[in-house]
């Protein structure tokens, strides 16, 4: 009886020991998981505020360009009545130096910056057509002519035409 008793008494401790272990390990887990999220809001909230500071500089940087496209523009200029030359005598270069690279250097969210073949492909697949289209009437973002209402449509196609090929289009 003893033998028994002697046994009982060794599960009954080998219990107590297991619950305390499972007790023990319980809070040891749950003290990592609270640190664990602490840090990873600490971590959230640093991200959001460089997120932020850089949305705020880009906001900046882009008011900035636009008020460059504003200036470059004479607001009470009225578009010169311009006969028509042929689009491939106008030098695309030369308008886009002028005109489009304030928005599309590669600075500014949203827009293709000239060389960027990633952001120019989605919009070459459109065609030629339809590039010339909205970059003449406005499209989104976009002012009519970049702006620069004294352009003519076969200058604007000529800088539409210079953009999209150095951005791997063959137009």
């Amino acid at each position: 009886m003893n033998k028994l008793l002697i046994a009982a008494m060794m599960m009954a401790a080998l219990t107590a020991c297991s619950q305390e272990a499972k007790q023990e390990t319980k809070e040891a887990a749950q003290a990592i998981a609270s640190d664990v999220k602490n840090n990873t809001a600490s971590a959230v909230d640093a991200a959001a505020s460089s997120v932020q500071e850089a949305a705020s500089k880009v906001a900046d940087t882009a008011e900035k360009a636009a008020s460059e496209v504003k200036e470059a523009v004479a607001p009470e200029a009225k578009p010169a009545e311009k006969t028509e030359a042929p689009a491939a005598k106008v030098d695309g270069k030369a308008v886009y130096e002028a005109t489009c690279k304030a928005c599309h250097s590669g600075t500014i969210p949203g827009t293709p910056g000239v060389g960027k073949k990633d952001e120019w492909e989605p919009r070459i697949k459109q065609g030629q057509e339809t590039l010339h289209k909205h970059a003449i009437e406005g499209f989104k973002g976009m002012p009519a002519k970049g702006g620069n209402e004294g352009l003519s449509d076969d200058e604007v196609k000529a800088a539409v035409d210079f953009m999209a090929n150095e951005s791997g289009a063959k137009f």
